[in-house]
């Protein structure tokens, strides 16, 4: 009797089996969870029509979609902008914002959105890993200028339990770069400056492999032209998607030739150095300067600083670093509201990109990491600023924009197939080795700077001025610049740019 008994229970065990494997009910469970978890996608301002609707549609990106956007702890701040199209215009459309928290449990926060500083959104903040979608639409004032200027900010609190003495950061917020402005237009947007709108602000340029050295020095020219424009440039290795030689030359038309920026050393008097400053225990004050061609090096300081009188025997601590460097230590009295200081800037620590830093700390006491103290005030005056000297920096690389300043247009030539992937780097490499204002093209029967892909010879190369070899510095970003005398061919290695002001090519240039 156990025996049937047990026979039916396994009979009954495998029929069951087979009508769930027959009717899919795992799989319909997991997608009934996955639609109970799927967050509903948040619209704001019924009143608009919520989707762009038309014969012609587009998708904008924001200006430099590969930067990342994203906002850590409470409070904090980011915004982006989209440019619209210009031959083709708008008629409707709305914004859609993805985003991706992270949020600590007990948190209680809002991610707000704002379009030219009027708020059109918020989304509360919940624990755990969560994406979320809301999409904004777009009324006529907000196609009123040439950009869509959305401001994000990250409001809260935090964990009540925890505390820390930096105060911890409980939630991340990512904004997606699938986050996009959807047009409805009222033609088609196929003009090249309406394609790098579209874009984000970046020259897509077309790279494929089929290419003659050349036809790759014409692109590359043209590319790094547009990034000294302000535009972002990506290489695609192929014809489709991106700027031919022809588009990419229309499409720089529209856009400014780039002026140089002066450096008048002023820190304060703009930016985010400017204004009093609230906060508890200190506060710092950054700046970072380039000593680009022909730029000289600042000598001192003379910084000018007002702070809050502090209670008791209480102190203000002042340091100034340079490049990490300690130049400067003082002390101020609580009771002393005005600061003046002339601080000496050694020129053998300053290089090519410098970050100098100005930090306020008080010695006023507390009772615990969870003390943050009184609130305290200080400001950086807009008189302080840096006082440049008459030397110029000395590295290699100046001496090269020294010697190419004084040639004419800069003629650019490739030798050897470069990559997708080469080109970029290339680009960055021009960038950074032709002088600021100086006019370059593609090379006719001479070139002053030779790009030599990877595996290719060297030429050989007469001249009665110096030769430099320029590679990539892989550990800063920046470029390794060497003297170069030729006496064989030598083999590049990797992508390098021979650099020779007044030289002729005598064999093996042919690319």
């Amino acid at each position: 009797m156990r025996m049937i008994g047990i026979g039916l229970m396994g009979f009954l065990l495998a029929g069951v089996a087979l009508l769930l494997s027959t009717m899919n009910v795992l799989d319909q469970g997991r997608a009934f969870i996955r639609h109970l978890a799927d967050e509903p996608q948040l619209v704001f301002e019924h009143r608009l029509a919520t989707r762009a609707e038309g014969t012609d549609a587009a998708m904008i990106l924001r200006t430099n979609p590969d930067h990342p956007v994203i906002l850590s702890g409470f409070p904090a701040y980011q915004s982006v902008a989209f440019t619209f199209p210009v031959d083709a215009r708008p008629t409707s459309g709305y914004l859609q914002i993805d985003a991706t928290s992270q949020v600590l449990a007990g948190v209680e926060g809002v991610l707000r959105i704002s379009i030219h500083n009027a708020r059109r959104g918020e989304v509360l903040l919940r624990s755990g890993q969560a994406g979320r979608s809301l999409q904004i639409p777009l009324s006529p004032t907000d196609f009123a200028g040439d950009q869509l200027v959305v401001s994000f900010s990250l409001q809260g609190t935090g964990p009540q339990h925890q505390c820390t003495q930096d105060g911890g950061i409980s939630a991340v917020v990512e904004i997606e770069t699938t986050s996009a402005i959807f047009l409805a237009l009222d033609a088609p947007m196929t003009s090249p400056r309406d394609r790098v709108h579209g874009w984000g602000n970046v020259a897509r340029v077309a790279w494929p492999h089929w290419l003659k050295p050349d036809e790759q020095a014409r692109r590359l020219v043209l590319a790094t032209q547009a990034k000294r424009r302000g535009l972002g440039t990506a290489f695609v290795a192929g014809p489709d998607g991106a700027l031919d030689t022809g588009a990419l030359r229309t499409a720089l038309g529209a856009f400014a030739e780039p002026t140089p920026d002066g450096f008048d050393g002023a820190l304060a008097q703009s930016g985010a150095n400017a204004g009093l400053r609230r906060f508890h225990r200190k506060a710092s004050w950054r700046t970072r300067y380039d000593l680009a061609s022909g730029v000289a090096m600042p000598e001192r300081l003379d910084l000018d600083m007002q702070f809050g009188r502090l209670m008791g025997n209480q102190h203000w601590a002042l340091t100034v670093t340079l490049n990490n460097r300690l130049v400067f230590q003082g002390h101020i009295t609580g009771a002393q509201a005005e600061y003046e200081a002339v601080i000496a800037l050694p020129l053998d620590l300053q290089t090519r990109t410098n970050s100098l830093e100005i930090v306020a700390t008080t010695t006023a006491p507390t009772t615990g990491i969870c003390d943050q103290g009184p609130e305290l005030v200080a400001e950086m005056l807009p008189s302080s600023r840096l006082v440049l000297g008459d030397a110029g920096l000395a590295d290699p690389l100046a001496q090269v924009h020294a010697a190419l300043g004084q040639v004419g247009p800069i003629n650019v030539a490739v030798r050897g197939a470069l990559s997708a992937l080469e080109a970029g780097q290339a680009l960055e490499m021009l960038d950074q080795v032709i002088p600021l204002g100086a006019p370059f093209k593609p090379a006719g029967q001479k070139a002053h700077v030779l790009v030599i892909a990877p595996g290719n010879a060297v030429p050989e190369i007469s001249a009665d001025a110096p030769i430099w070899a320029v590679t990539h510095d892989t550990g800063t970003g920046g470029v390794n610049v060497r003297d170069h005398s030729i006496d064989t061919p030598l083999i590049a290695t990797g992508l390098t740019l021979l650099v020779m002001p007044n030289a002729t090519v005598l064999r093996g240039a042919e690319g």
